[in-house]
């Protein structure tokens, strides 16, 4: 049972972002008030409640920012949720407040409100990528080496290459997603806790087989030979 409710909130859990997302975005169009003011300005008092609201809003004149950030928190999501389960929700949400606090810092104020959850999509790329490394989990491995090819052109996001995209909140996204990974490096991931779960448990499991074949040996009956094999196949 536990398993399965686990593999649920895998997927419910992403999915209930995505829902979030789209219903605040949606929200925008019929809202008396820009939620635009909303996200970061830069260095202002007033713009730092931004850094709790800011990944939840996305441009109302292009559709498609949504969109291209859907797919990717999504898978993000649930690979968070798979392999670091026990502090998944710890680093998906510093991710989301330490991106927005580094993009408050970095970034100029030049009157524009910093918007969008690609801050906190180049945060979790980093700390999967980094503790994929730093674990030298082959699993983890893999998964680092599919972001990398798959997301690799995010590398060029950290960058002030394009005009309207805020290259900070991806710079204090990546920063914030190594920081984290350091920081939780000695964290197992759900493969390596199973493990451990498991080892005292087929050890015990060993010992018992073995004194009961001890006793079938020294006892040729049938009943005996019916539970060591009932048993066995337990």
């Amino acid at each position: 049972m536990q398993k399965n409710r686990f593999n649920i909130e895998i997927i419910l859990y992403p999915i209930l972002l995505i829902l979030l997302l789209w219903v605040v975005y949606w929200g925008e169009f019929y809202s008396p008030i820009d939620l635009i003011h909303f996200g970061i300005m830069p260095r202002t008092l007033s713009g730092l409640s931004g850094v709790f609201f800011s990944p939840l809003l996305h441009s109302t004149s292009d559709i498609f920012h949504l969109i291209n950030n859907t797919f990717p928190i999504f898978i993000l999501s649930i690979a968070l949720l798979f392999y670091y389960r026990k502090i998944a929700f710890q680093v998906f949400f510093l991710s989301w407040f330490l991106s927005g606090i580094l993009t408050w810092i970095i970034a100029k104020n030049e009157g524009s409100f910093h918007i969008g959850i690609s801050s906190v999509i180049y945060s979790l790329v980093c700390f999967l990528f980094v503790s994929g490394v730093l674990g030298k989990q082959k699993q983890l491995q893999a998964l680092s080496l599919l972001i990398v090819f798959v997301y690799g052109s995010l590398v060029w996001g950290i960058f002030p290459m394009e005009e309207k995209v805020s290259w900070q909140g991806h710079l204090g996204g990546s920063i914030a997603g190594i920081a984290l990974a350091g920081y939780y490096y000695d964290v197992p991931t759900n493969k390596k806790v199973n493990e451990k779960i498991k080892l005292p448990i087929e050890d015990k499991t060993q010992i018992v087989l073995h004194d009961l074949e001890q006793q079938y040996q020294n006892n040729s009956s049938t009943d005996l030979k019916y539970t060591y094999t009932k048993t066995k196949l337990d």
